[in-house]
């Protein structure tokens, strides 16, 4: 399972930016480099932060977001969507009876 994780600024997001920024790029750095973190980055207008993690438990998701210095300091709040990848970069089922063949084995 993959999930793709929505993270909201609360309160003032220039002064957040201005405390946290470097204790959350080392995060990600540290999370990426142990193979948690696959994909992240802000929103074009930098309103959401997205990080798409892979190949892990919900609760384990939840615990390394809730460790994000971002979110740890009540600077934003985080939402998670569960992802059944089923295409990446040109691979994957691209018919019916083939997403049918990933889903039957992903249980």
């Amino acid at each position: 399972m993959w999930y793709l994780t929505l993270h909201r600024w609360v309160g003032d997001r220039e002064e957040a930016i201005k405390r946290s920024r470097d204790d959350h790029l080392a995060w990600m750095r540290e999370q990426q480099f142990a193979g948690k973190v696959l994909i992240a980055g802000p929103s074009h207008d930098g309103d959401l932060g997205i990080i798409v993690f892979g190949h892990m438990s919900r609760a384990n998701v939840d615990a390394l977001c809730r460790q994000e210095p971002f979110v740890a300091r009540g600077q934003r709040e985080y939402e998670v969507v569960e992802w059944d990848v089923h295409q990446l970069l040109g691979i994957g089922g691209f018919d019916a009876k083939a997403i049918a063949a990933m889903t039957a084995s992903a249980e």
